[in-house]
């Protein structure tokens, strides 16, 4: 689940939460700065025995780091390398920037 400002600034993100409060979700498309890595290490393994990339957004976020939303019109799967280009244009497309 992810809350968002009205600029598309992500406030929170929870990963499977029992209750959501918004209709907004990750689809698994993030990028990231190499600081990832140093919130993943910090983190505990979950209930299920996971460790949770959202978790290590929040603390990004709690660093200060801006995270947004992209909005798409057309959701795409990337499982291939095909998939990824489609995705990487729809992203150009939404913000702007051409092909």
């Amino acid at each position: 689940m992810i809350r968002a400002d009205e600029t598309g600034g992500v406030t929170r993100i929870v990963e499977k939460p029992a209750e959501p409060s918004s209709t907004f979700v990750a689809t698994g498309w993030y990028i990231l700065p190499a600081d990832v890595f140093h919130a993943c290490a910090l983190l505990r393994l979950s209930a299920e025995g996971e460790y949770q990339l959202s978790e290590a957004v929040g603390l990004l976020m709690r660093a200060g780091y801006k995270v947004e939303t992209v909005r798409l019109g057309e959701r795409v799967n990337v499982n291939t390398s095909e998939d990824v280009e489609r995705a990487s244009e729809l992203v150009r497309e939404e913000s702007g920037t051409g092909s």
